[in-house]
């Protein structure tokens, strides 16, 4: 689901936003990334419902998950984000590659 349509469906669900917010804010300050476990203690959240939010938006291309040894690492996906972006910065024409 990388299509546009799959971005704001994505990013609909506000416990989702939470997430995608809690992860772009981190990557400015964690190179690596954030894990599921430090997303849960920054959103108050438990680890399935963390979990489900980060599978939701990697499959819309929001985020992109890296594992390191027993740990994943969420971090923007800078595709799906500059696709948010140009479609925001004018919706008339915006085309779907």
């Amino acid at each position: 689901m990388r299509a546009i349509t799959g971005v704001f469906k994505a990013l609909s669900n506000p416990n989702r936003l939470t997430v995608f917010q809690v992860i772009c804010k981190a990557a400015r300050r964690v190179k690596k990334g954030l894990t599921i476990e430090q997303i849960c203690r920054e959103t108050g959240m438990k680890q399935p419902a963390v979990s489900h939010h980060v599978a939701h938006l990697e499959r819309a291309g929001l985020i992109a998950r890296t594992k390191s040894r027993w740990w994943v690492h969420c971090t923007p996906a800078r595709e799906g984000v500059e696709r948010a972006a140009k479609f925001c910065a004018d919706p008339a024409a915006y085309r779907e590659e």
